[in-house]
């Protein structure tokens, strides 16, 4: 798979540097270009230096420094910014400190690897258990620009392999080496985490345990276009061939709100969680490290679930890198507010140069709504397509800002007029309600977890 997601990024990134330079213009002022329709701060590597710019929505505008805001790093393994205090232990772990309150957080980032004798379709719990908690590594903690970043270094030593017997992991060990880089940038409320480990174990699964800080019955995890409500029980039922698990897929973040306290986790192209202890803690999946393709002879399900394959490569053995942030939550940080910020993180703004001329497609008024902006395109004869969604289980709406003043605009469904399009036979399937118009703002009001598509005429 890794030459496929190569290959794929190399293509991807080449087609979004000459976009990107068609949209600038000719020239050489350093310009950023936003893909989030919102005003924010963000911090960017400006000549190698992390940065931090201001941007006014989705477009392009000259760089523009923000609001300075100080990070600071005290001693080994904390660094601070005017919001909140991350303590790192030397085995990786951390707590975030409100500065505000002084609330802190439950344990966060602690990493364990269990045995697995399962198939890539299925985990099979085989002990021991190993993790982190207690390890000792080597910290340090520095400043660059408008970021603070605690480093660990740190070794695990991991069982080899599974026993001849498949029943327990081998007493042979092998030394893992992993790199914590816990980061914060100036002003934000969230910290960044990135992991590198040196993978040399067999028949494991490495998954990073956080603390929430509260129980709940249920949590949210991000799909496509909805923020799902998900029980943390499940009901489990004989003669099931094989029964639910507390995995399940995330698209972007998972989220679990107390009463008055929480945590949300982004996670950048994993994919697999848990929530465990009634919501005491969120597990996020690193990596499944399996020999089969399928296997007939796990407790957890009857019978294979594909071809009885050996899979060498799916012990992915060698480095590996990962990229996930936490967001404490409280009564003021909300789940949406983190929603926002996570998405913020995955979609950075990106430097270029160009004309120097600004120029902000679309925005949203109000940063607060919980819809998302899901496309904006052009179409040939010069209108624009706007997608919006609602991901979440009550109505929402949001105002838009355009660059131009609107002349006409109309509900379509997912075809965009195009009514050749599918095998509904229907001139029109189903639309969301018409834009709410005035002057270059547009207001749009959708029912929950709604998609609304509208074409867009500007003057």
């Amino acid at each position: 798979m890794a030459p496929r997601f190569a290959f794929v990024r190399g293509r991807g990134e080449g087609l979004a540097r000459r976009l990107l330079a068609e949209l600038a213009g000719p020239g050489s002022v350093p310009m950023v270009w936003d893909p989030l329709p919102w005003t924010r701060d963000a911090v960017v590597p400006i000549d190698g230096r992390p940065t931090r710019i201001r941007s006014a929505g989705l477009g392009l505008s000259p760089v523009t420094p923000g609001e300075r805001v100080a990070v600071v790093a005290s001693g080994e393994g904390a660094i601070e910014n005017g919001v909140i205090r991350v303590e790192v232990e030397s085995d990786g772990t951390f707590v975030v400190v409100d500065k505000a309150t002084g609330e802190r957080t439950g344990r966060l980032n602690t990493l364990i690897s269990e045995g697995d004798r399962g198939d890539e379709y299925t985990y099979s719990y085989a002990g021991p258990t190993v993790g982190s908690q207690g390890a000792v590594g080597a910290r340090t903690a520095a400043v660059d620009g408008d970021r603070a970043t605690a480093t660990v270094d740190l070794v695990l030593r991991l069982p080899a392999r599974l026993r001849e017997d498949r029943l327990a992991r081998s007493p042979d060990l092998v030394d893992c080496s992993v790199r914590v880089a816990i980061s914060l940038d100036a002003g934000e409320r969230r910290v960044d985490v990135s992991l590198m480990v040196e993978n040399r174990a067999s028949d494991h699964r490495l998954r990073v345990l956080c603390e929430t800080g509260t129980r709940t019955l249920t949590h949210q995890a991000g799909a496509a276009f909805a923020l799902l409500e998900r029980s943390n029980r499940f009901d489990v039922r004989r003669r099931w061939i094989e029964p639910p698990t507390s995995e399940a897929c995330v698209h972007d973040l998972v989220a679990v709100r107390g009463a008055t306290k929480g945590l949300a986790i982004g996670v950048d192209g994993l994919r697999e969680y848990s929530v465990l202890h009634d919501g005491r803690t969120i597990a996020i999946t690193l990596l499944r490290a399996v020999g089969f393709l399928s296997r007939g002879d796990l407790p957890e399900r009857r019978g294979h679930a594909g071809p009885d394959l050996a899979t060498p490569s799916a012990q992915c053995i060698g480095t590996r890198e990962y990229r996930y942030c936490v967001v404490p939550l409280d009564e003021r940080t909300e789940v949406a507010v983190a929603a926002r910020n996570i998405r913020g993180w995955l979609s950075p703004p990106l430097l270029c140069s160009g004309d120097g001329r600004a120029r902000t497609f679309v925005s949203f008024v109000d940063r607060t709504t919980p819809i998302v902006l899901s496309s904006l395109r052009a179409k040939a004869d010069g209108a624009l397509v706007l997608r919006l969604a609602n991901p979440e289980r009550a109505e929402a709406t949001a105002t838009l800002r355009f660059a131009r003043s609107i002349r006409a605009s109309q509900p379509v469904d997912l075809r965009e007029g195009e009514t050749s399009l599918g095998n509904t036979g229907l001139d029109v399937i189903r639309t969301a309600a018409p834009l709410e118009v005035d002057g270059d703002l547009a207001r749009a009001r959708l029912q929950p977890f709604e998609i609304g598509t509208w074409t867009v005429q500007l003057a």
